[in-house]
């Protein structure tokens, strides 16, 4: 192995602290050649061209995701960068893949798994990842761990010892839900299902009608696929200080004004 590639899944690009982990790794291994990837913050452009990162991942042995955790997931713009690496087609074999991510340890483990499953459903063997305290750069304890890592996965790649993705063999029979006759809505309450509803999910939609038939109080529902969304968070804390988002899309009022002025609010979405 000698070429890693670290795909850089924070949205703040070159500033990233998780970044500076990679970085300070390079030093400290020259016998291997880092390239780097900003899958974060070019994300608009990699969804118009996407080869750049094509070239990059067909000519890594290793790569390496790395991005802060935001919300006990990755970063939404790399979320959509694995979805455009699973579109594309791409022949991974003979490679491996890791991640290393920055937090304060809340819910890290559940966008580690995540990362593991999509390289599971790309055949793509992976190795555990360097979960990493924010601060761990600045102190000799975290900048050991963060060698010892890297050293242990090395040895570990040397040896063909990395986590094997689970193969399911057969597809279940899909059986769409059957909507019963509609009860009697109560006024004075109302609910709303928020949705990423696409065209062709039949299924999602036959549980959304049957729910609606059922459901005693009024029921609206927003697909938030059909939301101009101009972009994924940036963790800029701007909402924080202002209650406003620093995107102009309009969503911080319509969540507000719409989404929240319901009685309850009900999530519908697939598991992927």
């Amino acid at each position: 192995m000698n070429t890693i590639l670290v795909i850089n899944g924070s949205p703040k690009g070159k500033n990233s602290i998780t970044l500076h982990t990679c970085l300070f790794l390079e030093k400290k291994f020259p016998g291997y050649k880092f390239d780097y990837l900003d899958a974060g913050q070019r994300i608009k452009v990699l969804e118009k061209v996407f080869s750049p990162a094509l070239e990059a991942i067909r000519e890594a042995d290793l790569l390496v995701f790395c991005y802060p955790v935001y919300t006990f997931l990755v970063p939404s713009q790399l979320h959509r960068f694995m979805e455009l690496m699973k579109g594309s087609g791409l022949d991974l074999s003979g490679k491996a893949a890791t991640q290393v991510t920055t937090s304060k340890h809340f819910y890290d483990i559940t966008a580690h798994r995540f990362i593991e499953d999509n390289c599971a459903d790309m055949g793509l063997p992976f190795l555990d990842g360097l979960s990493a305290d924010m601060d761990d750069i600045l102190s000799e304890k975290g900048r050991k761990q963060a060698m010892d890592w890297f050293e242990f996965t090395l040895w570990k790649l040397s040896r063909g010892e990395f986590k094997k993705p689970r193969i399911i063999e057969g597809k279940g029979i899909r059986h769409l839900a059957t909507v019963p006759q509609a009860v009697r809505h109560e006024e004075g309450k109302k609910a709303v299902i928020v949705t990423d509803l696409l065209p062709d999910d039949d299924g999602l939609k036959a549980m959304i009608d049957r729910f609606i038939a059922v459901f005693p109080y009024g029921c609206d529902v927003i697909n938030i696929e059909d939301f101009p969304f101009q972009g994924g968070c940036l963790s800029c804390f701007n909402c924080a200080a202002t209650g406003k988002c620093v995107y102009k899309d309009g969503f911080d009022d319509f969540l507000r004004g719409t989404i929240h002025k319901h009685d309850a609010i009900l999530y519908a979405f697939r598991i992927k």
